[in-house]
Order: C-alpha cells, then structure tokens, then sequence
C-alpha cells in the first residue's frame, strides 16, 4: 500500500507538511506491518478548541462524585428534552430533580431499534461517523459518533496514565502509541494525531500474515518507541506468548475484564504500570484503574453521572452500571444501561483522585476460541463476520464440548438458502475448512440475557 498523499490530508484537516514527513518515515519502514488502509482523526480548528476546553476543564474542575445528580448532569438532562423525539418522549412530565429516578432508561435496543428518533432533529449529520459494535450482548449496533468526541479520547487517556506517574509527548517525530490486536483479520494504519500536535498513532496486528517476517514486530515496535502499549487483554496475552521485547512507559488496556493474573504478568514482563481503562462504545471512556488499588477504578470524567441500579431499576448498592451525560452530540446518554455489573465507593482514596472508586463485579470478561488447529481465535473475529450482515439482530457463538461450533441468530428477515450457505463459509475460512458448523435460530430470551459467547471447554464461561 502505497502512502496516499491527498487523502491523508483530506482525512487530517489539520495535517502539516512536517508531520507528513515524519510519517512518511514509519510508513515505509522495512520493519513495518502491511497497511491496509488510511485513517486520519477529521479534527477541525473547532473540534481542537473543543477538546482543548474538555480537557482544561478535566484537570481544573474535578469534585467529589455525588450519588445524586448535580446541578451539571440536571442542566444537561433539562438540554436533551426537545433534542429528539426519543428524549422529548422520555422526559414528557419529568419534573428534575425529584423525578429523576422516574426516568426510563436506555437500552441497547434502544440504540438498535430507536436509533433515527434518538438522533438529533436539527443536528448537521455531515460530521457523523459509525462506530459498529456487538459488546457483549449480541446486539449489533452501529454508535452514531462525531470527530470532536473520539477527540476527547487523547485528553482522558493522558490523564489516566498521569495519575500513574506517566507523561506524553506531543511532537510530530514521537509516536505516543501503538495499538496492538491479535486478530484474524482487522485494520492496520498509522497516523499523525491533531491533539498531540502531529504525535504519531499505529495501529497493529500481531497476526504473522501482516507482517513480511515474524521478527519486524519486535523490531518495528522498538524503532517507533511508543510511550505506551494498547490494547485489549486477549491481545497482551498474546504478546506475552510471543515474548515481544519492549518496555513501555506504561501499558494501557481496555475493551475486556482485565484479570490480577494477567496483570501482574504484564507488569512483571514489561516493567511498567498496568492501567486497566473501563471504556464502552457507546459511553467513551467511564474509569480508570486506582494507582494504588488496581482491583478499583475511578471515574474519569467530569461530564458523566454514574449511578448504580438493580434488576428492577432501583439504586442500589450493588448493581448494573447506569450512565448518563457525555459529550456526543448524537448520542447523548440518558440512563444507559450498560449491562455491566459494580458497586461505587465515594469515600476518600488514599491516591488523591476525589471522584468516586467503581469496582467492576460483572464485566466482560475475556473468552477464546480454539480453531480446528488448535489456534486461538479472537471472539472480535466472529463478532466482525456477523456484523457485516445487517440482517441479524442478535447473535450467539458457543463452541461444543465435541469441537463443534454452534452459531446461533435471530434475523430480521429468514434469509435465503445461499445467505446462509455464505456466512457458514465464513466461519469455515476462519475455524478451518473441516470445522463442523451448525447454523440455527437464537431462541427468544423472553427478557432474560443470554451469552454472547460461550465455549464449553473452558472452566469459567
């Protein structure tokens, strides 16, 4: 893939010549990975003005959470009332604050089912990008998202790694991160970012077809010395086992339930601090591991309410995480219902931070898959072929006792022979061509939640 001059600029608005050249440089590394497409960050002056106001106000107005909503969440909540036909319907006759708990939440088929009457009715929707995402329902959704707020990812991460003692740098010839996956099949890219004045971003995978030789990794890793390592708990496992040789200034992972045991691999491997980050689609970042409690995380920022419900929609003390608030102007939450499971503690932490500790107790904890081979196989893999057909409203992947796999789904509309045949055919090329395959309907949960994934061989499910 050649490096494509004209997009990247048209991708990176505020793309400067210096930083193209810079980029130029690890783009054609011998070292590097096989690209395979170009990303840019669409920031504007606007969008850098925003994020640069949310992050000053991140650092300069932290106050201890309240487990009520303050008069910042109420403003926001009055704002959303004629913002579409969806808030204007959960808000009618809601008097704030005495009705807030009357307030009927939202709901991932909300944002499958709902989604054209939560978007804004007088927004631009020109600046929209899609994020799809299955999380650990099984419910494909596409989350609406602006540039703006995917921006304010940079200020929320650096500040997670400067509560554990972790500076960036933000020039055009360093590169801040490095993303790795460990993946069948994903993107891979590299990028200059806008918020960190060129600072570049790489996006990888550990896959051997991505790279010409096994060793680049290694290699291409220590050339572009990223200040921190990202990425999701399956894919540090993976670095684990392929003994990859770099110590970062910090490895940051999100996505899945990051265990103590994997932790403390981690940390002992790379020598550095392990910063768990609890992180949603559709929310942006919510908490941050405790420097001195990591079995305990923070709440990040100062723009989202977090509060604590049980199965019938009441505060409880243990419960389903509920957020409201944010900066996505077409996605504003309003009691989302994440479908993770903790307990808050806003009592004084011994680290400094005054926001509230959230322990996770029912996250989503990370399950594999094994291949025909014996391989691995990344749960993201199947989750990326049943998204792609937008016929499919909910879906289940159970591997058998028997080596088996089962695919189990609920279609919009009963698909046709050769549909079916064909997205057999995908998991074949993915588990193995001998793989055996059963195709069949997801029975109807009648409210209760089923698995998403589920493989019988392993102890916990």
């Amino acid at each position: 893939m050649n490096l494509d001059f004209d997009l990247y600029r048209k991708n990176t608005p505020l793309m400067k010549d210096k930083w193209l050249e810079s980029l130029k440089k690890s783009f054609y590394s011998q070292y590097a990975p096989m690209w395979n497409v170009i990303i840019g960050d669409r920031i504007t002056e606007d969008d850098y003005r925003f994020v640069k106001k949310f992050e000053q106000d991140l650092y300069e107005n932290r106050s201890p959470s309240s487990s009520e909503p303050n008069d910042r969440i109420l403003k926001y909540i009055r704002g959303l009332r004629f913002h579409s036909i969806f808030y204007y319907d959960r808000l009618n006759k809601i008097s704030l604050p005495s009705d807030f708990q009357e307030i009927r939440p939202m709901t991932r088929d909300d944002l499958q089912n709902r989604i054209t009457e939560i978007l804004p009715i007088v927004s631009n929707l020109d600046r929209m990008v899609v994020n799809p995402t299955s999380g650990t329902t099984g419910i494909p959704i596409l989350a609406p998202n602006h540039p703006k707020t995917i921006g304010c990812y940079v200020p929320l991460i650096e500040y997670s790694l400067a509560r554990h003692g972790v500076k960036t740098i933000h020039h055009y010839n360093e590169t801040t991160a490095i993303q790795l996956c460990n993946q069948h099949k994903t993107i891979v890219y590299i990028t200059p970012h806008s918020l960190a004045e060129g600072a570049k971003f790489a996006k990888i995978n550990l896959t051997k077809s991505d790279w010409k030789s096994q060793d680049h990794i290694n290699q291409f890793i220590k050339d572009e010395e990223p200040i921190f390592l990202s990425g999701d708990p399956y894919s540090f496992e993976g670095a684990l086992e392929m003994n990859l040789q770099y110590q970062p200034k910090a490895i940051h992972s999100t996505a899945l339930d990051l265990s103590e045991t994997l932790r403390i691999k981690l940390k002992e491997h790379f020598q550095c601090p392990v910063i768990n980050f609890y992180s949603l689609n559709e929310t942006g970042p919510i908490a941050y591991s405790c420097p001195n409690h990591p079995e305990q995380m923070h709440l990040i920022s100062n723009d989202i309410y977090i509060e604590i419900i049980d199965e019938t929609g009441k505060p409880a003390s243990l419960g389903e995480i509920v957020v409201t608030g944010g900066r996505n102007p077409y996605l504003p939450l309003l009691r989302y219902r994440t479908g993770d499971w903790g307990e808050l503690d806003h009592s004084p932490c011994d680290c400094g931070e005054v926001s509230a500790r959230l322990k996770l107790l029912k996250g989503r904890k990370p399950i594999f898959f094994t291949d025909t081979q014996g391989n691995k196989v990344n749960p993201v893999d199947i989750s990326r072929i049943l998204r792609m057909d937008s016929n499919i409203l909910n879906h289940s992947f159970v591997q058998k006792k028997n080596g088996s796999y089962e695919i189990k789904v609920r279609w919009y509309n009963v698909p046709g022979k050769e549909n079916t045949e064909e997205l057999v055919s995908k998991f074949n090329l993915l588990f193995g061509n001998d793989a055996k395959i059963t195709l069949m309907e997801l029975p109807i949960s009648n409210g209760k939640k089923h698995k998403m994934f589920i493989n019988e061989n392993l102890n916990e499910i």
